[in-house]
């Protein structure tokens, strides 16, 4: 396997078990219909390099094997929409600005969220996405700031 790919793959896990590990850390509001889930605001990697979309893939079925609505939706619907919602929050921000593109990821999470404890939970949709949206987006706008900021001062390079 060559070398840049190993990286790749390290770099992919590495962040994926933040997420995890961010999550689980404070699962006490990382859960239900009101939650502001920390390990989000790594999320906002990915506008920077759409490789870390796997890593919000796997770093979320990890940590939603915690959830008090594991299952089909959370295991399954959720991690997909995290692979497909920060691809095309990638692309969004490429297109605009980076920051939008975390925007877009966030309230993308939130209507998943919102729609995964519908189905699964019987929570109305609108509250849900409400309250799960302004977390989201602060914690991905957050996140940008961050990353940016790091990436700025020369400590790492996120878009190679």
């Amino acid at each position: 396997m060559p070398k840049k790919r190993i990286k790749d793959l390290a770099e992919i896990a590495l962040v994926a078990a933040i997420y995890f590990a961010l999550t689980i850390i404070f699962s006490s509001i990382s859960f239900l219909p009101v939650q502001f889930r920390v390990g989000e605001i790594t999320k906002s990697i990915v506008v920077f390099n759409k490789k870390y979309a796997i890593s919000m893939m796997i770093g979320n079925f990890f940590a939603n094997l915690f959830s008090p609505f594991a299952g089909a939706m959370e295991l399954i619907f959720m991690p997909l929409s995290n692979l497909i919602g920060c691809t095309i929050g990638y692309y969004i921000g490429r297109l605009t600005h980076k920051a939008i593109g975390a925007i877009f990821i966030a309230l993308w999470i939130a209507a998943s969220v919102a729609i995964t404890l519908k189905v699964s939970a019987g929570i109305p949709f609108i509250p849900t996405f409400l309250s799960v949206g302004v977390a989201e987006t602060v914690l991905l706008v957050t996140g940008y700031f961050l990353l940016f900021t790091i990436e700025k001062k020369g400590v790492v390079k996120f878009d190679r």
